[in-house]
């Protein structure tokens, strides 16, 4: 329920010349951050275990939340 929200913001935000840039800008981002997650998680559980990389993706979840909330 998030990404729409996002995707509207970003229209909002962006000016009408630029937005489909800004929008593909945001989409990349957005699809590498969710491939290295992937990757990163499945690394950590393997070096570690799955409980402690549950734990490390809570931890930066709630850091990336403290940060947007400043």
């Amino acid at each position: 329920m998030v990404y729409p929200a996002l995707i509207a913001s970003i229209s909002d935000h962006a000016h009408p010349t630029w937005r489909a840039n800004a929008l593909g800008t945001y989409r990349f981002w957005r699809d590498i951050g969710c491939a290295a997650g992937v990757l990163v998680a499945g690394v950590l559980a393997d070096a570690i275990n799955l409980n402690s990389t549950i734990i490390a993706a809570a931890v930066l979840t709630a850091g990336s939340g403290l940060l947007a909330a400043l």
